[in-house]
């Protein structure tokens, strides 16, 4: 598995580097990439906490970081606008009907 995970990684880290240029093709390759790396991480953490079961040290010897997950509200990423503030459409003249 770990070398399955370097092997892809070695990958993604060139595939990242070449789609800088912009390339759809390569952009894509990499969000395929991307995936793989989530799946194969998670499945590394899943045999971490099976194994640290009967040995904590496994998660110190590990070298990730060691948190609990944390979930809260999903934040909105807008603003409302102020009542009464003119919108998007009504300032670049159009009817807004």
């Amino acid at each position: 598995m770990l070398q399955s995970y370097l092997a892809a990684s070695a990958k993604h880290d060139a595939v990242y580097h070449e789609s800088m240029l912009g390339s759809k093709l390569v952009i894509a390759e990499r969000e395929v990439l991307q995936a793989q790396l989530v799946i194969q991480l998670d499945e590394i953490a899943l045999l971490l906490e099976m194994a640290a079961v009967r040995n904590s040290e496994i998660l110190v010897a590990s070298g990730f970081d060691c948190a609990k997950e944390r979930r809260g509200h999903a934040r909105s990423k807008t603003v409302p606008a102020a009542p009464g503030a003119p919108t998007a459409e009504q300032e670049q003249g159009g009817s807004g009907t």
